[in-house]
């Protein structure tokens, strides 16, 4: 299973601040140079995560972002579920309308459990206890 670039950054952006000392802010565009990401991509990640209450965002000269409580305890997958926009993995669409083995097909069922199935394995895994130490340098996948 792959995740989307858009899951990655906001994955990257939570671990990168999780591994800032506790109460440290930092600016979208530190952020951007430090998981080497395009500054307006960081920019989108960090208001989603605000959304679903993982990261607080300050406005003004000394403002920044860093992690909330919530983000501290939120786990892989449970962010990834509430990143994934697509219903189904398998579009089952053709040029010409629907799969003619649309009726007939377990293929969509199958996709959808294991899609799950991943979610359900990091669902034990804290996204911040996965920075073992602050990073130094640029964080790159």
């Amino acid at each position: 299973m792959r995740i989307n670039a858009f899951s990655d950054v906001c994955l990257r952006v939570v671990m990168l601040l999780a591994a800032s000392p506790e109460a440290a802010m930092m600016t979208s565009r530190a952020i951007s140079e430090a998981i080497a990401t395009p500054y307006n991509h960081v920019s989108k990640a960090i208001i989603r995560l605000r959304e679903l209450g993982l990261v607080e965002v300050a406005r003004g000269r000394s403002g920044g972002v860093r992690i909330s409580a919530e983000g501290r305890k939120a786990t892989i997958g449970w962010l990834l579920r509430q990143l994934d926009t697509r219903l189904d993995l398998a579009a089952c669409i053709t040029p010409n309308g629907p799969c003619p083995l649309l009726d007939g097909c377990g293929v969509r069922g199958a996709l959808r459990r294991a899609r799950e199935a991943f979610y359900s394995d990091l669902d034990a895994v804290v996204i911040a206890s996965q920075p073992h130490n602050q990073p130094e340098t640029r964080v790159f996948y």
